[in-house]
């Protein structure tokens, strides 16, 4: 795994982390403004989540994907309040939720994936970027799962195995490819939704 992955993957972690202790994943986004309000009614700004950050993380960001410190500030500022979003949504859509991801240089955008087209016009109204998908993000992570316990330490099992929620797909990294699809071929799980990718990609201990 890349270090850019590795650094942008703990911003997004601490985000998550910063955001669930500010805001409730059940409150409505509509609600989130109001959380902090006092007894008195008067409405207070939620704290900042820039100055809840460890030190060095906008440093990071700012090197990793060379934005001024201006850019990295809004856009851990974006994800901080767009995970309150996928939160809500993440609970309002259940079984049928397909994952989530952020698009855009300062991740402006939050597109939310669901495996049923009715559920599209409360994603654009909650503030996010609808996909209809045909798995949901639970589906996929079984078929991880049931991947893993077949293939823990197959020489050809693949080195890498992950839900990646764009694509929709469980996928594979392997140096031998073909093989590795022979194996997953006798696996009881939906092939539609594996990819077998090769790979040279070893994944090291953090």
């Amino acid at each position: 795994m890349s270090r850019r992955h590795i650094v942008t993957a703990g911003c997004v972690l601490t985000l998550t982390v910063l955001t669930s202790s500010v805001v409730p994943a059940a409150v409505p986004v509509r609600e989130a403004s109001a959380f902090a309000a006092s007894s008195t009614g008067k409405r207070k700004p939620p704290p900042d989540p820039i100055k809840q950050l460890p030190p060095g993380v906008i440093e990071a960001l700012q090197r990793d994907f060379g934005l001024t410190r201006a850019q990295a500030e809004t856009r851990l500022r974006n994800e901080a309040r767009l995970t309150v979003v996928e939160a809500r949504l993440r609970d309002m859509l259940g079984g049928c939720f397909g994952g989530s991801w952020l698009m855009g240089t300062l991740s402006e955008t939050l597109v939310v994936a669901t495996t049923r087209a009715a559920d599209v016009p409360r994603i654009v109204a909650a503030g996010a970027q609808p996909k209809v998908v045909a798995a949901s993000l639970a589906k996929l992570r079984a078929i991880k799962q049931k991947l893993d316990e077949s293939l823990p330490n197959h020489p050809t099992g693949g080195s890498v195995r992950y839900v990646d929620v764009k694509s929709n797909k469980v996928v594979i990294l392997s140096r031998h490819a073909e093989a590795t699809r022979l194996l997953v071929a006798s696996i009881p799980v939906d092939r539609s939704l594996v990819v077998v990718q090769p790979s040279t990609e070893t994944p090291r201990p953090f």
